[in-house]
């Protein structure tokens, strides 16, 4: 009984560490995200199975989950993210490292407190690129002032060697085109144009830094 609990022990350690090891290997070259604001009487139901038909339409895995939100708050609410690496309670985006592969950071997660809905997507564009995207839906209502605001992040991972070039992603394959994609669909169920209220492109060449741009102050 010892021994197979030491053979158990000893497998456990080594699985433990394998997953700390492919989770140092995996890297952030490169962030996107847009808030898009839709005024609108349509449910959040309604928009959400939108949004699935449009992602079940695409080569990506993809997972969903429906939020419970008591009320409608008077303002909506907005994705953060969090470094599960930080050594402190805040965990700010820190100085993005140069590599051949690109600027590299750490992956981060992302949290959608107040959503009413979520969404998962992945996608893999090389053996070595996933794409990933997190698409969080937050109602408000304020008055006669009642709607939604659709929020997009996208983070491209690299696994492996950063010191080995990537090819650069076609435009097919840009975040940009899938958060496009995202606010269209929305668009057709509403019938009206989304107001972009933040947006940040996806540019590798361009390091994500704490004070480039609105996203910084969110991140805790």
């Amino acid at each position: 009984m010892a021994l197979v609990t030491l053979v158990a022990l000893g497998q456990a350690s080594g699985a433990q560490a394998q997953a700390q090891s492919a989770r140092a290997d995996r890297h952030s070259i490169d962030q996107a995200y847009a808030i898009v604001d839709f005024q609108t009487s349509r449910s959040g139901r309604e928009i959400a199975q939108a949004l699935q038909r449009h992602l079940d339409r695409l080569p990506m895995q993809v997972t969903y989950r429906q939020l419970s939100v008591a009320d409608a708050p008077r303002s909506p609410g907005r994705f953060t993210l969090v470094d599960p690496t930080a050594q402190s309670a805040f965990g700010l985006q820190g100085p993005a490292t140069r590599a051949p592969a690109g600027w590299l950071s750490a992956p981060r997660t992302v949290v959608c407190k107040g959503a009413s809905w979520r969404a998962e997507a992945v996608q893999r564009l090389q053996a070595r690129i996933e794409q990933h995207y997190t698409l969080c839906l937050f109602p408000y209502r304020d008055g006669r002032r009642r709607g939604h605001q659709l929020n997009v992040y996208a983070s491209t991972l690299l696994e492996g060697d950063p010191a080995i070039p990537v090819r650069r992603s076609n435009e097919a394959e840009s975040p940009d085109v899938f958060i496009r994609s995202a606010v269209e669909a929305v668009e057709r169920v509403t019938g009206r144009s989304g107001v972009w209220i933040e947006n940040r492109t996806s540019e590798r060449d361009r390091p994500f830094t704490q004070d480039n741009d609105a996203l910084s102050a969110q991140t805790n």
